[in-house]
């Protein structure tokens, strides 16, 4: 898959497609979790998962690395950040968007709207 090419308005401002906004709503709570290095359990199928989701918007790599950056800054690890495996691995990426069921574990679920899992008192056992 190539990257997503970024179209310009006659001002000169980026335009959006409309793949890429639906993409941007379908994982709106992954993308801003990742991008604060927040979001949990980051494994590598996980990575691979963000990654995949990221090449289908403008600009995807370079959120990419600042993603990346900024988890391994907020672990106290920024020497395991490295640029150069991530565009190498980049290049690999199929591009598969993940099903949004892989990120239930995230309030919200992956659009950050879906319904929370009812409480143990809402459920009458409080």
């Amino acid at each position: 898959m190539s990257e997503v090419e970024v179209q310009f308005s006659r001002s000169g401002k980026p335009k959006r497609s409309i793949e890429s906004l639906t993409v941007e709503r379908r994982y709106a709570n992954v993308i801003r979790l990742f991008l604060a290095g927040e979001l949990p359990g980051f494994t590598h199928q996980r990575h691979i998962h963000v990654a995949n989701v990221l090449r289908h918007i403008p600009y995807g790599r370079q959120l990419m690395h600042l993603g990346l950056q900024t988890m391994a800054h907020r672990h106290y690890i920024p020497d395991k950040y490295s640029a150069e495996i991530t565009d190498r691995n980049w290049d690999r990426l199929d591009g598969t968007l993940p099903d949004p069921a892989l990120f239930a574990d995230l309030p919200g679920g992956a659009n950050g709207r879906d319904e929370a899992v009812p409480s143990c008192q809402a459920a009458g056992a409080g």
